[in-house]
């Protein structure tokens, strides 16, 4: 029998936050990073790439990079195809850094 497919579950609140870097902090840089991630059928980030930088600076490049590396080794929920197959997907997460 068919049944619904059913999109991965990305939920990033589930992961571990990223640090903010120190040098970015003294910096006082924030922004927004945008990253698209692609996550295998085990649930498992396979690719992360940035779509759009937190900022110009050095500083903002760490935002990113760190944003990256925390996403990337956050386990999720994969999908599931109409035959209840677990599937990836892709997606796009923004990450919003803010000096709290």
């Amino acid at each position: 029998p068919k049944r619904q497919a059913v999109a991965p579950v990305i939920n990033v609140a589930t992961c571990e936050k990223p640090e903010y870097p120190a040098a970015a902090l003294r910096a006082e840089a924030t922004g927004t990073t945008k990253i698209r991630f692609t996550v295998d059928a085990a649930g498992k980030v396979s690719k992360a790439e940035i779509e759009k930088s937190a900022g110009p600076s050095r500083e903002h490049k760490m935002l990113d990079r760190v944003a990256v590396e925390k996403l990337s080794s956050c386990n999720f929920t994969p999908g599931a195809d109409e035959h209840g197959k677990p599937m990836g997907g892709s997606f796009d997460v923004e990450y919003v850094w803010k000096i709290e």
